[in-house]
């Protein structure tokens, strides 16, 4: 019979590493759930124009729809992506977004319920983000507040199965 040697503890520690490393990274990445708590001085109010230098065009839903997959589909739910102009009433429960093209959203803080979304909504680190999950998407809106209040950059970045979409749009007060 062969015996091996018992291991000392803690020796297979450095062979390991980096897996461990991994896995309390990953832990660590857990999603702290937006607060609800709106930062003094956080006021998205008023009329805002879209600033087209300083923003990314999005591709339109024919291009979308010719990579084949459904982010043509999801995209559709997010009309920030396509907006030239839109309106915001800001109150402490939630916004509503008035859109350009008829469209109007409204985002409560905390989490709810939309259709096929669970949406998140408040603060991290300073700016609103809005985290959308449905069964086969998901989406971050993070919108960030100039300290004058008079720029809104609003990072959109929508996934469905394997395919991504991340955008930039900047918007000026009017």
């Amino acid at each position: 019979m062969i015996r091996s040697a018992p291991i000392p503890p803690f020796e297979w520690l450095p062979r390991h590493a980096a897996w461990i490393l991994a896995l309390l990274l990953l832990a660590g990445c857990r999603a702290t759930p937006p607060s609800p708590q709106i930062p003094v001085g956080f006021d998205l109010s008023g009329a805002w124009r879209l600033v087209a230098a300083e923003s990314d065009t999005p591709p339109t839903i024919h291009v979308l729809r010719a990579r084949g997959g459904m982010l043509h589909l999801v995209v559709q739910d997010f009309p920030i992506l396509r907006a030239q102009r839109m309106i915001i009433e800001q109150d402490r429960e939630s916004m509503g977004l008035s859109f350009d093209g008829g469209e109007y959203r409204d985002v409560s803080w905390g989490t709810r319920k939309r259709g096929l979304w669970e949406i998140q909504a408040g603060w991290l680190e300073g700016d609103l983000v809005v985290l959308s999950r449905a069964s086969d998407a998901d989406a971050r809106e993070t919108f960030r507040l100039a300290p004058d209040g008079q720029r809104l950059v609003v990072r959109v970045d929508v996934r469905s199965g394997s395919e991504r979409l991340a955008l930039t749009r900047t918007f000026a007060r009017d």
